[in-house]
């Protein structure tokens, strides 16, 4: 690389970091660079820099092989913590209600089938009254039925009554279902049905206990004493919270880089430094037109519930190597990476104490490491620490040389 291509405004610009180098010196000649590794004349295209072994040991120069490797490269998005959509319950009655007492709170944690208010309904009351007397007409038709089914057969009763009484029967079936159905269409279970007699709560028919559809927190509450509660209204929501969703976007260009089961990194501001772990659940099989993306759905074991819904998460997906890719990249860690002006560059140790500049074209870059497309092979010893040293040094002996 020919330096004296560099434009004087990014020399001046290095100037400056030269002068605070060279104001940083010891003054012993432990970091002396050598005298002939000025460029001359006669090697204008060969541009090395030489470095006694104090020099070296003093800046702490380290070097280290270009590798040919696949490089893991992440796709980091934001997103919020959610509920698990498949265990999140949104509880309502099936009927006008007032609210008579409420037993749940907000953050409570629910058992399957526990009591969380209390409800009067005037027309639940109505219904319990209903199926009663069906249950009673039915029981005197079943009687009924019975006798004159066995009269019949014994020729001492009349075909008539029989089947008078066995129609009566069928009627006082067909109503005592029909008020059954009434009331397990408001959520009654076959055991609380079951228990419903004329002395039922106390004799309050109208009484309606709410109860949890399965174990977790209770996360929303809109429910006080002496409301009037309608059908259309949520008025407690249960989740689930010991796995917890993370709903992320992945570019069209990464879709093929993703599969259901990758792992996830998960971090929140709340707790930094720490790391939480999911999978990917679900990948969409549409892409948003608007953002050209396709959504992710990630699932977080969250038993200790310290992941809380809302809040703001960064996600950190590892992609897949690209199907197109056949060979692995030559990657060197970032730090050998140094830009000078419009070029990228690398230092290669010629040998020990020996160290050109090589430009090289990038094609991508990790976490840690950069993707070099040309200009490096596999094998060649690159400076990683110290390589922003010998770009000052490199800098330095341009803008000697423009003088």
């Amino acid at each position: 690389m020919n330096v004296r291509s560099i434009s004087w405004s990014t020399a001046a610009t290095w100037i400056m970091v030269v002068l605070f180098l060279g104001g940083c010196k010891t003054g012993t000649s432990n970091t002396r660079v050598e005298e002939n590794s000025r460029p001359t004349e006669a090697a204008r295209g060969r541009q090395d820099i030489r470095l006694t072994s104090e020099a070296i040991k003093t800046i702490g120069l380290h070097t280290e092989p270009a590798r040919a490797r696949e490089l893991e490269r992440q796709l980091v998005t934001t997103a919020s913590i959610k509920p698990n959509e498949y265990r999140l319950a949104h509880v309502s009655p099936r009927i006008s209600q007032k609210a008579v007492e409420v037993y749940a709170k907000l953050g409570d944690n629910v058992k399957k089938g526990a009591v969380l208010a209390e409800l009067d309904s005037l027309e639940l009351g109505a219904k319990k009254a209903a199926f009663l007397r069906a249950e009673a007409d039915l029981n005197v038709a079943r009687r009924n039925y019975d006798r004159e089914k066995a009269l019949y057969a014994k020729q001492i009763s009349s075909e008539r009554d029989y089947l008078a009484a066995k129609g009566d029967f069928e009627r006082s079936e067909a109503a005592y279902n029909e008020a059954r159905e009434a009331l397990r269409l408001l959520d009654l279970p076959d055991s609380a049905i079951a228990r419903i007699t004329w002395n039922d709560s106390d004799g309050r028919l109208s009484w309606f206990p709410l109860v949890s559809p399965f174990s977790g927190t209770i996360i929303e509450r809109h429910i006080t004493v002496g409301e009037q509660i309608k059908p259309d209204e949520t008025v407690l929501t249960i989740a689930d919270l010991d796995v917890v969703w993370l709903l992320a976007d992945i570019y069209e260009k990464d879709i093929a880089r993703v599969a259901v089961r990758d792992p996830v990194q998960v971090t929140v501001d709340t707790f930094p430094g720490e790391a939480f772990h999911g999978r990917i659940a679900y990948l969409s099989n549409t892409v948003d037109p608007a953002t050209r993306t396709a959504s992710a759905r990630v699932e977080i074991d969250n038993f200790d519930h310290r992941l809380r819904i809302g809040m703001f998460a960064t996600a950190r997906i590892a992609l897949r190597a690209p199907p197109e890719q056949g060979t692995a990249a030559i990657a060197v860690p970032l730090d050998a990476v140094q830009r000078i002006g419009p070029k990228t560059v690398v230092f290669i140790e010629e040998k020990p104490g020996v160290y050109l500049p090589r430009e090289v074209a990038l094609a991508g870059s990790s976490a840690n490491d950069a993707e070099i497309s040309s200009g490096l092979a596999a094998g060649e010893r690159v400076v990683t620490k110290g390589s922003f040293y010998l770009k000052s040094v490199l800098m330095k002996e341009s803008i000697a040389g423009e003088e």
